[in-house]
């Protein structure tokens, strides 16, 4: 069995045992070797309580012997460290005219300073491996405070949870510690440097220091204090740290568990006898297990349990049962001194096989990479904030978080072990811009080993007891070499219980999982053909900027075919944007010079999340939940009275139990007949053959039908409500079946116009440019601008990445660069327009006919010339509706935008949507909206009177509407400079800025290139969601609607 008794290592030796006086404040924070004095050395994350019944309860907040001192400080902002205030951290300074400052709190935040965005790209510019000394913006902290009284005997220390980049403490103008290292805490006992009655803290932060090179990762750069700051007291005698391992036998139907406890005696030359006790309780509530000893405590000492458990619970993300470990230290006498407790899950974590398993079993890693952020309050995160983080991830089939790039708040890892997400714990480690060049990376450079070990064995040591980290990561994007394998070693030695990852590292030895980022479909099958021995997991995929996340199936279609590739984590869960207003009060997500206009920057490279700062979700999420979901319906057969398909369970661990099926029949999106039943139990991993009566005899042929079939919950559980839905699929009935148009000799020709159509509607085609300029219903028009051809989309962010502008660009103005070679009346029934580019030489012959119901039909035909043309973006259609035009109807995916790689998270149905929520604002402006599959469509006014737009031939057409041209959204160009680390042009618009015009935009379209994602810097669209310039057709008819119409019967019975 593994035990976590604390080693002596050359890092406690150097950094420990410097006094503070050998060391001037300008050499420790410039010395990459010095990062911590009289700091205490790391431990489990708990709190030391009065009672068990405190302890039971676990809030530390309750308990006397916790001082909050998180709220306002007095607040000194210097422009450098050479220029603090004089005697700062003396009593006897007036700082009357000193600021104040939220603690926790980022500066930038609170107008000191500003934040700056850089990817690959340190935001200073000094010379390596020196800190900025002119410019490095320094805080200066005082807070007076007033202990206790019970607090009188007792030890004293002080915590800050997070502070960057550089700490040094101060009580009563006596200098205490110094500290480095930005998310995790620092520690130190102030004890003998407080007084009875009132004491000053004092505090100096500095910006940048020798440190920031190993913390440059993709994030908004921010300072200051970043988690809670607090002061707790302890008996003289008290548990100083805690580590619970365990080991389950080959069957997992018995657990052997080890306690090893650090304690220390502040009473120098003593010995106290005291007791110590435990006592572990189920997830139910009966305790299974306890014991005591009498201890003699002098100095420190490690003590230690040994027990077994039989039949435990296990833990997994499927199944987080905890099990809570009290610890209690007495007197002699049986009096508490101190009681701890700690969250307990027994699990195994292992590699065998090539596989990554918990307990035994190969898991799947539904994954996403989560940054620490907030819009209003920077990298500082409230409890609140955390748990709506995670109730998302549940309710979206997400199972894995990766602490990118750092450890989380302790607070999340209570919150991930109690609800259950898998954890891959990162160390606070990435030095991208040193490690681009093989030169000048620091993997081979030892002088900087301790200052690395120093931030893995503190994320080792505070997060070693909790069950849902099963992996360690040596950093990010830090480089190579003997230092990472050394790194490595430590690690293996300390925690053997759990994996090590280190993307960097390839397929060299010092890694146990090969972890690379945004590797291709292509490459992730080749590792899965030739490789057995370690599992594969994308560290980073699916980079979600923007309108982005296309072709995820595709990545999990060969995810599911190899056991060797076990999933990934998606870049990444939430946009980093600080919430700005603008002059006219609106609230917009500030990115690139937003935050600093002198400043290099990467734009908003830093929006790639799956939800937007404040939580809400971005369209692409449903797309992950469908991807995500655990249980598919596969093998389905329909005939003329039974549904036969087989439901899979991919679960890793738990049955069906607690599920409901929902089957519901739709008439053209709207419910025609449904019901629910109770789900058979099938086990984790395998699957059942069901079937469902199916009754016909009341279809209307006019009609489409679809069954949809649903796993939902039955009752709540944790994080889900009743009814949640799990996972869906959708499957054809049966295709509407509808008449050929009867055709209308109906054209007159005017001096302007040909115009088709009869006396309550007329079509009007200009013989000038060719477009349908106006359709008139009872003399009313209904376009305010003409039906022209569009090939062009507003670049996504993904587009950019690739140059679409560049390399597409010549279809942004085509259609405006047409030319009008003939119209002409065809036949009795049709005019034909026929159109030709002059220096692209393909042509667009449009055919216009009304039907004796009164739709147009228009036929438009694609034909390349001679040379050779770019992919298109769209091919469609885009004109102008009057403002009042303002509600979307369709038969289609919905309710979220789909793109032709991103649809299948949004089922077929009936959707009447508002125009605001016909389309997203990313935070920088690009395409949005788009519907795909689509039936038919109608723009309405509130009265439904508007127009209805048909595929042609059973086909489908794609459609959006917008309150603004799509000029608004095009990208615009911003600082000449571009992107500082040449990621994406640089732009200065956003989406809360986008104008509400006088009109509407409304597309009609037959096809528009998918979205892509797999990066956002230079991958394509993939092959099949493209456009090839090569001969297309797209038919569909428009026809208008009187108020109050019946839409569906209207596109149905008029086909």
């Amino acid at each position: 069995m593994t035990t976590f008794l604390r080693a002596a290592t050359w890092l406690t030796l150097i950094t420990l045992s410097l006094p503070c006086a050998l060391l001037a404040a300008a050499e420790r924070w410039q010395d990459h070797q010095v990062f911590e004095v009289n700091k205490l050395a790391p431990h489990a994350s708990f709190f030391g309580y009065e009672s068990q019944a405190l302890a039971v309860i676990d809030e530390p907040t309750a308990s006397d012997n916790y001082l909050d001192l998180n709220g306002r400080w007095d607040f000194y902002f210097a422009d450098n460290p050479s220029s603090p205030p004089k005697d700062f951290a003396l009593a006897t300074i007036d700082a009357t005219q000193w600021q104040s400052i939220q603690v926790p709190g980022n500066w930038e935040t609170q107008g000191f300073g500003n934040a700056i965005y850089l990817d690959e790209r340190y935001p200073f510019e000094t010379k390596w491996p020196n800190a900025p000394t002119e410019h490095n913006p320094t805080g200066f902290y005082r807070k007076l405070i007033e202990l206790p009284a019970s607090w009188q005997d007792k030890q004293v220390f002080f915590h800050i949870g997070a502070a960057r980049s550089s700490l040094t403490l101060y009580i009563n103008g006596q200098e205490v510690g110094y500290s480095q290292g930005a998310k995790t805490p620092a520690e130190f006992d102030i004890s003998a440097y407080l007084k009875p009655g009132k004491n000053l803290l004092a505090m100096q932060i500095i910006r940048w220091s020798d440190a920031s090179y190993l913390e440059s990762q993709d994030m908004l750069r921010m300072s200051g204090i970043e988690r809670d700051v607090y002061l707790y007291a302890t008996p003289k005698q008290r548990i100083e740290d805690i580590a619970f391992t365990q080991q389950l036998n080959a069957s997992l139907d018995s657990a052997s568990f080890d306690i090893s406890l650090n304690t220390v005696n502040h009473e120098a030359n003593t010995t106290y006898p005291a007791q110590l006790h435990y006592q572990l309780t189920a997830p139910n509530g009966t305790l299974v297990a306890k014991d005591q000893q009498a201890v003699s405590l002098s100095d420190r000492q490690q003590l230690q349990f040994v027990g077994r458990l039989d039949a435990p619970k296990l833990w997994s993300a499927e199944t987080p049962h905890l099990y809570q470990l009290l610890v209690t230290l007495t007197d002699q006498s049986g009096n508490p001194l101190q009681v701890t407790s700690q969250q307990i899950g027994f699990r195994h974590v292992e590699i065998e096989a090539g596989q990554l398993k918990v307990n035994g079993r190969a898991i799947t890693i539904r994954g996403v990479d989560r940054h620490e952020t907030d819009p209003d309050t920077g990298h500082v995160v409230s409890r609140k904030r955390m748990l709506q983080d995670i109730r998302l991830m549940k309710q979206n089939n997400i199972n894995a978080v990766r602490s990118s790039h750092y450890p989380n708040d302790p607070y999340w890892l209570k919150l991930t072990d109690r609800y259950g997400l898998y954890v891959v714990d990162e160390a606070n480690i990435e030095s991208h811009p040193l490690a681009i060049d093989e030169k000048t990376q620091l993997g081979n450079t030892m002088s900087w080993l301790p200052a690395h070990q120093a931030r893995i064995s503190r994320m080792v040591e505070r997060d070693k007891n909790h069950a849902s980290v099963i992996i360690w990561s040596l950093g990010n994007e830090a480089g190579e070499g003997k230092l990472f394998a050394t790194l490595y070693d430590w690690i293996k030695q300390r925690d053997p219980s759990r994996p090590v990852q280190y993307e960097p590292a390839g397929q060299h030895a010092y890694t146990d999982i090969v972890a690379p980022m945004y590797p291709s479909i292509e490459r992730i099958e080749t590792y899965a053909k030739t490789h057995s021995d370690r599992p594969l997991i994308m560290i980073e995929y699916a980079h979600a900027m923007g309108n982005s996340v296309g072709n995820l199936q595709d990545y999990w279609d060969v995810i599911e075919r190899y056991p060797q590739l076990q999933g990934g984590f998606i870049w990444d869960w939430v946009d980093q944007s600080l919430a700005f207003t603008n002059a006219n009060g609106e609230r917009y997500w500030a990115y690139g010079k937003d935050y600093d206009p002198d400043m290099p920057t990467d734009g908003n490279f830093l929006n790639n999340g799956l939800v937007d700062p404040d939580r809400n979700p971005h369209p692409h999420l449903s797309e992950v939940k469908k991807v995500y979901q655990p249980l598919r319906f596969k093998e389905v057969v329909i005939n003329s009275d039974w549904i036969n398909f087989t439901l899979e369970n991919r679960y890793d661990f738990i049955d069906t139990q607690g599920l409901v099926l929902k089957w519901t029949v739709e008439q053209d999106g709207r419910q025609f007949s449904s019901g629910i039943m109770q789900m058979p139990t099938i086990k984790a991993g395998l699957s059942k053959p069901l079937k469902l009566p199916l009754n016909r005899t009341k279809f209307n042929r006019h009609y489409e039908y679809q069954l949809r079939l649903e796993v939902l919950v039955d009752k709540p559980q944790p994080l889900l409500p009743s009814f949640h839905r799990i996972a869906f699929g959708q499957y054809p009935l049966q295709q509407a079946s509808n008449q050929p148009h009867a055709l209308a000799e109906a054209i007159i020709q005017q001096d302007k116009f040909w115009q088709l159509g009869n006396e309550q509607t007329q079509y009007l085609i200009s013989k000038s440019s060719g477009w349908l300029t106006d359709i008139t219903q009872d003399g009313q028009s209904q376009l305010s601008a003409p039906l022209m051809v569009n090939f062009w989309r507003a670049p996504t962010d993904n587009d950019l990445g690739n140059q679409m502008p560049q390399w597409a660009g010549a279809w942004q103005d085509a259609a405006k660069e047409l030319k009008l070679q003939s119209i002409k009346r065809l036949d009795r029934y049709t005019i034909e327009v026929l159109q030709q580019h002059p220096s692209l030489e393909f042509t667009l012959s449009t055919r216009y006919q009304v039907s004796t119901d009164g739709q147009l039909l228009v036929q438009s035909q694609f034909s390349p010339g001679s040379i050779e043309l770019a992919d298109l973006p769209r091919f469609g259609f885009q004109t102008q509706l009057p403002f009042s035009q303002r509600y979307m109807h369709y038969f289609g995916r919905g309710p979220e935008e789909t793109y032709a790689d991103r649809k299948s998270g949004n089922p077929v149905s009936w959707f009447v949507l508002p125009i605001e929520k016909a389309f997203h604002r990313y935070s920088r402006p690009q395409e949005t909206g788009q519907r795909t599959d689509v039936r038919y469509v109608a723009i309405t006014d509130a009265n439904g009177k508007g127009l209805l737009a048909k595929a042609a031939n059973t086909k489908t057409l794609q459609t959006s509407l917008w309150p603004f041209a799509q000029a608004d959204i095009d990208f615009r160009q911003g600082d000449a400079s571009g992107s500082a680390s040449g990621l994406v042009p640089v732009t200065a618009n956003h989406g809360a800025e986008i104008p509400t015009r006088e009109f509407v935009t409304w597309n009609i379209d037959h096809k528009q290139m998918g979205v892509g994602g797999d990066t956002s810097w230079g991958r394509q669209v993939h092959q099949p969601y493209r456009i090839k310039a090569e001969p297309m057709q797209f038919n569909f008819s428009i026809e208008p609607l009187a108020p109050s119409s019946d839409i569906q019967q209207q596109a149905r019975t008029k086909a």
